[in-house]
């Protein structure tokens, strides 16, 4: 299973964690705080014009800036109160499972908030009417931006790379290479056909040149995969094992790509197993195929 493979799974099965995963309300004398991964938003009580509990919660018709997943909508949405009326637009956070609903109406906009339990609904409601300082008509800023859900972005950003770069330390990375006939086949990353006509020489050395740059790549603690640079400027294709301190080095007359894999369009490649014997058992292959040619 390749990186890119990998990375998409983890990333979505964070996703669905960090959508499901219930928003924190921390309420204070001025305001709310939903504390949400994905969607955090702060009310200032000088925006608010009423908190009300609903038996249920108006009908989500869209969602402009939100995540939904199973029983639970968030972010930002458009609502219907009722057939007669028009949609507006509100911040969810929502789970089907409860019906009981909390509306939050600002200057800006409404919230609606709802626990899976209608018991911790009502506690929840409780909790902000005994706690949030509603004022005077007067005394509200009619200046105030409107409700901005600022996801936050730091956070995700490094979910996402921890997501894209752990897999490249922790996962057993390896080609599959094996000589069929004319050809050797190298599979997974950067996979590419070795027709044995174009291969000019096949050594067994014990040490790589000098490698100065990786110029289109994968790179771990474990193995080198892909296009590279020595230090001497000579362009090469890595295929190996940085554990296993033997490589087969095959020189290759310069051939044009071919479909979807590459041919051997690098003219120096080095490539091994996960073993030295292995790497031998590879390197005697390749040679008693290319007599075997000849």
């Amino acid at each position: 299973m390749t990186i890119s493979i990998i990375s998409v799974i983890a990333i979505i099965a964070v996703t669905f964690f960090l959508t499901l995963k219930k928003a924190i309300v921390i309420v204070f004398e001025d305001g709310i705080k939903i504390k949400d991964t994905l969607f955090p938003l702060t009310i200032s009580n000088d925006t608010i014009i009423s908190i009300s509990l609903l038996d249920e919660m108006p009908r989500i018709v869209a969602r402009n800036n939100g995540a939904s997943l199973g029983y639970v909508v968030k972010g930002r949405c458009k609502i219907k109160r009722n057939e007669s009326e028009g949609s507006e637009k509100a911040f969810v956070y929502y789970t089907k499972k409860g019906r009981k609903t909390i509306e939050i109406k600002t200057l800006n906009g409404s919230v609606f908030i709802n626990r899976a339990d209608d018991f911790e609904t009502e506690e929840l409601y409780n909790e902000i009417k005994s706690t949030v300082k509603i004022l005077k008509d007067n005394e509200l800023d009619y200046s105030a931006k409107g409700l901005r859900s600022h996801r936050n972005t730091i956070i995700v950003t490094l979910i996402v790379i921890a997501l894209v770069c752990i897999p490249m330390f922790l996962i057993d990375y390896g080609n599959a290479i094996t000589v069929n006939n004319d050809v050797i086949e190298i599979k997974g990353d950067y996979a590419m056909d070795i027709p044995l006509s174009d291969i000019d020489t096949v050594l067994l050395v014990e040490q790589l040149p000098s490698i100065k740059l990786r110029t289109n790549g994968i790179s771990t603690n474990k193995v080198n995969i892909g296009n590279f640079k020595t230090s001497d400027g000579d362009k090469c294709r890595l295929y190996i094992n940085k554990s296993t301190p033997m490589f087969v080095e095959i020189r290759c007359q310069q051939t044009t790509d071919n479909g979807q894999q590459t041919s051997s369009k690098s003219s120096l490649i080095f490539i091994n197993k996960k073993t030295v014997e292995e790497t031998k058992a590879l390197y005697d292959e390749i040679i008693i195929q290319l007599g075997i040619r000849n």
